[in-house]
């Protein structure tokens, strides 16, 4: 009886782990190809093109995460795209998701390691090409007659979306939250230099750290198409790619675009996009609002004064869409 009892429990986990479709979590699956893989995104509620009269492209940032995962302990399921974000976005936007190249749509993350593919394709040039591969699809396949197509970049997202922006002159309205404006590596210098100065590091340690930075980045552009080599966790190709300053392509476009950042980011410095604004300012473009949400994280998670937080996650998006619908 034991062992029937263990066999029904492992049956019943299974069941709940890879029962979770897309169609189950409200979600229209769409695939095209690319290169020597399947691309998989997803529409949240989809309807036709006379419902759905808008397209908002969500780009998340770094992580290797499939869209839907678990582990030995949590059986299901751990949603990695913004699930409850998308269910409540205006029933006028399709709001799409694109699962990164080389990831499932589940798996137990406990016992689930990226495959090649992934290592090759999880860069920011290749991440625009597939994104611009898939909005050609949706405006010639799904929705030819929508006249907003917005795209939201967050992180490592928002080098992708700018890049995806300078090419594809279907988009329409452009948010890059939090993200680079200078390269990586000018960030991650800047934030060792943040420590030194708050006495976290001696002086001596911290250009200890930087000297190694410039050593492992000229490293990278030595062979800056490798998806062997590794820098700092990550492949020399991602890199190479999230070195090319973002500015570049940001100044390329004449689209409205909605910067975003937090005062309190923790993984960006605050001062790239306050660099981005004045690299603006400095060539008489006028087609960039700049807002900072004041003491908040990388995520948008705002400390208050009595040392609880606040999720101001949903209102960069509404103030997204009020930006979308003014300009």
């Amino acid at each position: 009886m034991k062992h029937i009892a263990a066999i029904l429990f492992i049956c019943f986990v299974s069941a709940l782990s890879f029962g979770q479709t897309p169609e189950l979590q409200g979600l229209k699956e769409f695939a095209i190809l690319h290169k020597n893989d399947t691309v998989r995104f997803y529409i949240s509620n989809y309807k036709p093109d006379s419902v759905n009269k808008k397209i908002f492209l969500y780009i998340q940032g770094s992580g290797t995460y499939p869209m839907v995962n678990s582990t030995d302990k949590e059986e299901c399921c751990f949603n990695n795209y913004p699930k409850k974000l998308m269910k409540q976005f205006p029933k006028d936007y399709a709001f799409v998701y694109i699962n990164k190249s080389g990831l499932p749509y589940y798996a137990n993350i406990d016992h689930f390691q990226p495959d090649e593919i992934f290592n090759k394709n999880n860069n920011v040039l290749d991440r625009a090409e597939i994104a611009d591969e898939v909005l050609n699809y949706l405006l010639q396949n799904v929705y030819p007659d929508v006249k907003v197509v917005a795209v939201l970049g967050h992180s490592e997202g928002s080098d992708v979306a700018a890049k995806l922006a300078s090419v594809n002159n279907k988009v329409t309205h452009l948010c890059f939250a939090s993200g680079n404006g200078p390269p990586q590596i000018f960030n991650d210098i800047l934030l060792i230099r943040r420590k030194m100065n708050r006495n976290e590091i001696s002086a001596e340690e911290a250009q200890k750290e930087i000297d190694k930075l410039y050593t492992g980045i000229d490293s990278v552009y030595n062979d800056a198409n490798s998806t062997d080599k590794y820098f700092n966790g990550d492949t020399y190709k991602w890199n190479y790619t999230i070195n090319q300053p973002a500015i570049d392509n940001l100044l390329k476009i004449n689209i409205p675009v909605f910067l975003t950042i937090g005062s309190n980011d923790d993984k960006v410095p605050v001062e790239g996009s306050d660099y981005i604004k004045a690299e603006f300012i400095r060539n008489r473009k006028t087609n960039l609002t700049y807002k900072v949400y004041l003491n908040c994280n990388h995520n948008y998670v705002e400390k208050l004064n009595n040392g609880e937080t606040k999720d101001r996650w949903f209102e960069l998006f509404n103030d997204f869409i009020t930006f979308i619908e003014k300009n």
